[in-house]
């Protein structure tokens, strides 16, 4: 379900205090769209314009480094799990693949025993 978010505008110190206190809170995007009724968007994109390093928020130097932590770990926890999600995309071609081969030795076999013409010839109408 699509929560609506405000159709108000924030005045530069409003978006500089609310990303200080996303970066300073370790709250999710999530929960900071929520308070402020925002969109995770907006968020995205008042950090894109105001990096965690600009004289702008002007953070103190322990919360860049604790920001900084934090998104080496959400870095390494996301190749982990695409990691992860590639192993089990190639079990399910492997199944895919076997079963394709299952098919094709039990047509060919049909056709043997049964001396018909199962497949269609290429070009056929």
């Amino acid at each position: 379900m699509k929560t609506r978010t405000r159709t108000i505008k924030f005045t530069e110190s409003d978006k500089l205090s609310i990303l200080r206190e996303y970066y300073s809170s370790g709250a999710s995007k999530s929960e900071i769209s929520k308070k402020y009724e925002l969109s995770r968007n907006q968020i995205d994109y008042w950090i894109k314009i105001y990096s965690i390093d600009s004289e702008a928020l002007s953070l103190p130097a322990e919360i860049i480094e604790d920001v900084m932590a934090r998104k080496k770990l959400n870095e390494a926890d996301e190749i982990a799990r695409l990691q992860a999600r590639i192993k089990d995309l190639e079990k399910a071609l492997a199944f895919s693949e076997l079963g394709i081969k299952a098919r094709d030795i039990m047509i060919d076999l049909a056709e043997k025993q049964e001396n018909i013409q199962i497949r269609k010839k290429a070009g056929a109408k």
